[in-house]
């Protein structure tokens, strides 16, 4: 397979993002690969899944470069040849992000990182196997697949299903995973689907592409460009930010409303630009806490019970010099709390201009946009299609989870790049602007990018076979994760020791912390220890609620 080149497709697949009515300002859309130089050409794709999921992190990466470059000409008024530079295999180790990351030397499934960890699992999902174990696909009545989904609390699922919601006699995989599969076996697809809709909870059908670009949903998501831009109001004066810098979003601040993986990746990633990111969580609701190690860098973190009047009142006077706000909860949600888009807009009315970025499973717009339950890398996985194509792939009859949270950290990618843009529009034009990306848009986008060969896919099954050949569609998301990182390792285990590749922290509240340095390299406006103003840290770790 020495022919295939990586670089090449990823250039490709970089051109396929702009055709699609990209709402970037024109010099992005002139300019687009003139401002990026591409390192790192391998014959054979790293990740273990005959999508291209591998050059997509790439072309993404070259379009976060892109943009940023664009944004730091506007910002410093450079007239130099600046470009960003994207080593293409450091980019594909980024979906690998969390299963690669240590603290002290352990990774986040070793028992003894609970203790280095606040603990958020407030629900006793990921301490319990037989709850763990509700995220899984499991067969229905009529011999289709259904993806279930513990969420951050599966007691309301388990209940539904007339299962009860703990079950210490089983606490081994297969004996978890077995009582739930007898239980959906029960019913059809459309009935467990109806359930999971009546108690507003995570799931849905395992789909094929075709299956999904049928519904309407399909055909409306497959119609938007990667991330969509409305711009709220034209009347704000444009962004002014020093032109001393020294970042690329030095003096931005940015309010992280987000849990979990995406939310956390897209505010993690601008805090490589040296913004002020301030991730506001509360003790009241769960979490999974061991991401944190790798998604908290550059932040600074509180705790805020936004239901409450003093919570309220501190959360209203960090909004006064806010710049950016990532809301990553359910659709609605933090609206209810009078903090959505159109709220601001009121509040910020004839003061100043804002972004406001969305991140969501389905996307605005749609019929299942609306959706109030929550959504899961998972949970877009099944719907669009990409688990089918990974089980058929493996030559099987039966969807198989695809290796890494790829939808989680693509959409987290994704929501970089849309509030690059945005930022871009504000300090040329000025305005406010809402923006919006979701899990599925990205699985769509990958989808759309078609296979790899038969012949380089044989070459790549032949070389990781002897871990990714045993998964099945009940292989859950940390077997999937674990075979293809010790896949990647045992072939490629130089690309994990490259410096370049790697950021170590030596003193942070977790330890001795070792994680993936930035992807996107721009000179000298944007490097790891210049963009992260501060280590990593657990949630709810600074006092008091106040930027700096």
């Amino acid at each position: 397979m020495s022919s295939y080149s990586t670089i090449e497709t990823t250039k490709q697949v970089l051109l396929s993002a702009f055709e699609n009515n990209l709402p970037v300002l024109p010099e992005v859309r002139a300019k687009g690969l003139e401002y990026v130089d591409f390192l790192g050409d391998s014959s054979e794709p790293l990740i273990p899944i005959v999508l291209k999921a591998h050059e997509s992190f790439a072309a993404l990466k070259a379009l976060e470069g892109i943009i940023a470059v664009a944004l730091c000409k506007e910002r410093f008024g450079l007239d130099q040849d600046l470009k960003a530079s994207v080593n293409c295999n450091h980019a594909a180790l980024f979906p690998a992000m969390s299963f690669l990351s240590t603290a002290d030397d352990l990774p986040k499934w070793n028992p003894e990182m609970r203790k280095k960890i606040v603990d958020t699992d407030l629900n006793h999902v990921y301490s319990n196997v037989y709850r763990r174990m509700l995220t899984n696909i499991y067969r229905t009545k009529e011999g289709r697949f259904y993806h279930l989904h513990a969420s951050l609390n599966a007691t309301p699922t388990l209940e539904a299903l007339g299962l009860p919601p703990y079950d210490e006699e089983r606490n081994e995989y297969q004996a978890a995973q077995k009582v739930i599969a007898e239980h959906t076996q029960q019913l059809t697809t459309d009935e467990l689907e109806a359930i999971i809709r009546t108690i507003k909870e995570a799931g849905s059908p395992c789909l094929t592409r075709e299956e999904f670009l049928a519904t309407s949903h399909g055909k409306h998501i497959s119609s938007k460009p990667l991330f969509e831009l409305d711009q709220l109001e034209s009347t704000s004066p444009p962004l002014k930010l020093s032109p001393d810098g020294p970042n690329i979003l030095s003096g931005v601040k940015i309010l992280d409303l987000t849990r979990v993986i995406a939310g956390p990746v897209i505010t993690r990633t601008l805090a490589e630009y040296g913004a002020q990111v301030l991730r506001v969580t509360s003790r009241n609701l769960p979490d999974q806490s061991y991401y944190a190690v790798d998604f908290n860098f550059g932040k600074r973190t509180i705790n805020l019970d936004l239901k409450s009047q003093e919570g309220r009142q501190a959360f209203e006077n960090l909004l006064e010099d806010v710049d950016v706000i990532v809301d990553g909860y359910r659709p609605g949600a933090i609206a209810k709390l009078g903090y959505g888009p159109n709220d601001l807009l009121k509040r910020f009315a004839g003061k100043r201009g804002f972004v406001y970025v969305k991140e969501s499973c389905y996307g605005e717009g749609g019929e299942w946009s609306d959706r109030s339950g929550p959504g899961w890398q998972q949970i877009s996985d099944s719907v669009s299609g990409v688990s089918w194509a990974n089980g058929k792939a493996l030559g099987l009859e039966e969807p198989v989870p695809p290796p890494f949270p790829l939808a989680d950290f693509g959409a987290g990618e994704l929501g970089c790049i849309a509030t690059l843009n945005a930022l871009h529009h504000r300090l040329t034009k000025g305005g406010s602007y809402f923006t919006s990306i979701s899990l599925v848009k990205y699985n769509d986008w990958l989808m759309s990018l078609g296979s790899y060969s038969e012949p380089l896919w044989n070459s790549m099954v032949t070389a990781h076979g002897q871990d990714i050949r045993k998964l099945r569609h009940n292989s859950n998301f940390d077997r999937v994760g674990l075979a293809a990182i010790s896949s990647i390792q045992r072939l490629y285990s130089h690309l994990w020791n490259e410096p370049d590749f790697l950021h170590e922290a030596a003193k942070t509240p977790f330890g001795a912390v070792k994680t993936q340095s930035p992807v996107v390299r721009i000179e000298p406006y944007k490097t790891a220890t210049r963009g992260w103003l501060n280590v990593t840290r657990p949630a709810g770790y600074d006092h008091p609620p106040k930027w700096s």
